[in-house]
């Protein structure tokens, strides 16, 4: 589907070259624009099963742009991508763009801070349908995802022990496909803790909120207090247990705090290098867990996380495309649009490995969604997603540079069955002069049912050549 003209989409690109014609040459930016130009062959333009297959001829324009600046109250990134693509053999013209900004500004020094933000991403209309690999396949079953938020962050530290933190996020939603709903989210949040001593007794207490409001259907609400006390076990151990009350999830109408939880766990942090955070308990949804890792070492990065969540569709992080994060796992079950709530069970591991000239990045995540229900409280079957990616890169030469990426996922729906996705791409890239790259590039996609399940089956492949300009 073309892109239609958005005056919000020109209002952020006028920004942008505002910002870019003001901060080029200034201290912190770090700016790269770049244009590429390509003919890709692909023998399933519209990713049929066979022999139905079509092939076509492609031509591709894409300029984009990277700006990172940062100074001692400003952090801002921003991305943006032009796609235009000319299927020789339909005479057709597409167009698509992408776009990913966050600016940061500490307005008061170590106390206020305000995050602003955008993004246009390609989101899927309906998961049980065809799931392309990207937008150069003619699917149908894609839309523009617009994501436009608002996050004021307060935190003051009195007496060097005692932190109180306020937190609060405004995201309004929007489809280029009028048949889905817009929504919009609100979360926030209040603590007030005294981990800054270090060491004897500690205590905290929170406050927390998110709501879900549709266009056309009723919102969702929850809300959780709770209070905190534990100690240190030495200088980098905290052992905790806390308990309070939370929206009962039984319960979509009123959202009042009326079930008890608790909860019991540890904090470990030592340094920059690792920090970690454990806890099991009791919630009104049923028995629970959640586990945050982070370890750096000199080569390279470990993550882990795990939460059980009373969330939204709406408030799905997954749900687009993040050109600030490409290496996020595709979210493969969220059908946009939906007032649907349900308790995420998502776990998530991910590794970086950085050698002088090899570089390697593996993402494992699996996640359940089970209490599945509409904004009117009808009851939803469990739903699953799962998978792996792996990306490789290798300086081979000082021109030379080799490229691999591949995912395997699966899903599992109550409408279509168990799915296989798979995902694989090898690319070949040359540097002449310091500006311009030459690439190859094979891209490999599957869409596969089992073998009760009902879902579309494809298999494509996409052999392209690219020219690409630095400036």
């Amino acid at each position: 589907m073309e892109n239609k003209k958005n005056p919000r989409l020109q209002s952020i690109l006028a920004v942008v070259g505002l910002l870019l014609a003001s901060s080029v040459s200034a201290q912190g930016v770090d700016f790269e624009g770049q244009i590429r130009v390509a003919v890709s062959k692909t023998d399933n333009l519209n990713l049929v099963p066979a022999p139905d297959e079509t092939e076509e001829t492609i031509y591709r324009i894409i300029p984009s742009l990277r700006l990172d600046y940062e100074n001692q109250r400003i952090n801002a990134e921003v991305r943006y991508q032009y796609d235009w693509y000319k299927y020789a053999d339909l005479d057709f013209i597409n167009r698509f763009h992408r776009y990913d900004a966050n600016v940061t500004g500490e307005l008061v020094d170590e106390t206020f801070f305000l995050e602003v933000g955008a993004s246009r991403s390609q989101s899927l209309i309906d998961p049980d349908g065809v799931i392309p690999p990207d937008s150069l396949p003619i699917s149908g079953n894609l839309t523009d995802r617009d994501e436009y938020f608002v996050n004021p962050r307060f935190q003051k530290t009195f007496g060097g022990a005692v932190t109180t933190s306020a937190d609060y996020r405004y995201a309004k939603v929007r489809f280029d496909d009028e048949s889905l709903q817009e929504n919009t989210n609100e979360n926030a949040s209040v603590e007030i803790e005294n981990y800054q001593n270090g060491r004897g007794f500690t205590w905290a207490a929170r406050y927390e909120w998110r709501e879900t409001q549709y266009d056309l259907s009723l919102p969702w609400e929850y809300r959780n207090a709770s209070v905190e006390l534990g100690f240190w076990a030495n200088g980098t151990t905290r052992l905790f247990v806390s308990g309070g009350k939370e929206s009962a999830w039984d319960d979509p109408v009123d959202r009042s705090l009326q079930d008890e939880f608790w909860e019991a766990g540890f904090a470990y942090e030592n340094g920059e290098r690792l920090s970690a955070e454990f806890a099991a308990g009791e919630r009104s949804f049923g028995s629970s867990w959640r586990g945050e890792l982070d370890f750096s070492f000199q080569r390279g990065e470990l993550t882990f996380s795990y939460a059980d969540t009373p969330t939204t569709i709406g408030l799905d992080r997954f749900d687009r495309g993040n050109l600030l994060d490409p290496e996020e796992p595709e979210d493969l079950l969220t059908r946009p649009g939906n007032a649907e709530r349900y308790i995420s069970k998502r776990g998530q591991v991910g590794l970086n490995l950085n050698f002088r000239r090899t570089e390697l990045g593996l993402v494992i995540f699996n996640e359940e969604r089970k209490g599945r229900q509409r904004a009117d409280g009808t009851l939803l079957p469990d739903q699953t997603q799962d998978g792996i990616s792996v990306s490789f890169a290798w300086q081979a030469g000082a021109r030379t540079e080799f490229t691999a990426r591949g995912s395997i996922s699966n899903r599992e729906t109550e409408t279509t069955g168990e799915t296989e996705i798979v995902r694989a791409s090898v690319d070949a890239n040359y540097r002449v002069g310091s500006n311009v790259i030459l690439t190859l590039g094979y891209n490999y996609s599957e869409q596969a049912p089992s073998e009760f399940a009902t879902g579309r089956e494809y298999e494509a492949r996409v052999v392209s050549f690219f020219i690409a300009y630095r400036f």
